[in-house]
């Protein structure tokens, strides 16, 4: 009877321990799946090892990131002009290359769009997106990734590229060679350079791999209109000081065009500030922003 206690006992102890143990991964498994969920990535685009997502801003020990200027409405036509005036340049190489190509420009455009406008202060908007390009003296074409992160800040929009037209080669095993954005921290490693397109103004380099382009394209002032020369009345042919001129009726003055209007993009810039700052309600924004849209 004794034995038989003896190993009751110890069963009972295995158990216990057991269940011990089972309890506590499953609440270190809770702990991992909050913090999954806290940082998880939304998904704007996807295409095989391709995508446009939604992340929180990057940090590194002691860089304190200020708030992104999110959401942040920029045109679809703007967000790819700013990205088509980009050129990239290889050691040894004379010539520029345009950084994306028409269908790269329609995608990234497209999908940067809808991510600045659904992300928050604390989010950037981040892209991996391959290319086929001219190699081997034009006969072949290469399929090459780049890879960025889009913020928005005082004004200005910024891409950290981390990949620039690196060589993707077919089956490559995505956790030896992930697809990563840049990062506010660490400058990438890279032999490439980016350069802006003749005659684009306003666009700086903050370093060799972050582009800040302003938001507000160049605004086209209206020309202010001058009125019409009223023609001379004809003479009658009465005689000489009893002439009667003929009146012409004054028509309505011509408004002048008023020059220096801000742009859609600027308003809905300067709109999404207030926001941002509590200076108005939602309701007056979405108001306001409906009213700025419609003069388009």
């Amino acid at each position: 009877m004794k034995e038989t206690g003896n190993h009751i006992g110890a069963w009972s102890s295995w158990v216990f321990r057991a269940l011990l143990f089972g309890a506590l991964l499953g609440l270190a498994g809770c702990a991992t799946m909050g913090t999954g969920e806290s940082r998880a990535r939304k998904t704007i685009w996807q295409q095989s090892d391709q995508y446009v997502r939604i992340e929180k801003q990057d940090s590194a020990a002691g860089l304190i990131v200020p708030a992104n200027m999110h959401p942040t409405e920029i045109s679809v036509d703007r967000l790819q002009s700013m990205l088509n005036s980009v050129e990239l340049r290889f050691p040894g190489e004379s010539k520029t290359v345009q950084l994306f190509n028409e269908d790269e420009l329609k995608v990234l455009s497209e999908n940067i769009h809808t991510g600045l406008a659904s992300a928050g202060p604390d989010e950037d908007v981040t892209f991996a997106i391959i290319g086929h390009y001219v190699a081997l003296m034009g006969f072949l074409k290469e399929r090459m990734v780049t890879t960025g992160r889009v913020f928005c800040l005082d004004g200005h929009l910024n891409i950290i590229f981390g990949e620039v037209h690196r060589s993707v080669k077919e089956n490559e095993d995505r956790r030896l060679h992930p697809f990563l954005p840049g990062s506010r921290a660490k400058a990438s490693r890279h032999e490439w350079t980016l350069t802006a397109k003749t005659g684009m103004e306003g666009i700086t380099m903050k370093r060799p791999d972050w582009v800040i382009f302003p938001i507000a394209g160049p605004t086209v002032l209206t020309p202010v209109v001058a009125p019409a020369a009223v023609p001379a009345a004809p003479q009658s042919s009465g005689s000489a000081g009893t002439e009667k001129k003929e009146v012409v009726p004054a028509g309505p003055r011509e408004k002048p065009a008023i020059s220096g209007k801000k742009s859609v993009e600027e308003r809905l810039m300067i709109l999404n500030e207030l926001r941002n700052k509590k200076l108005i309600t939602d309701e007056e924004y979405r108001a306001k922003r409906l009213e700025i849209l419609n003069e388009l």
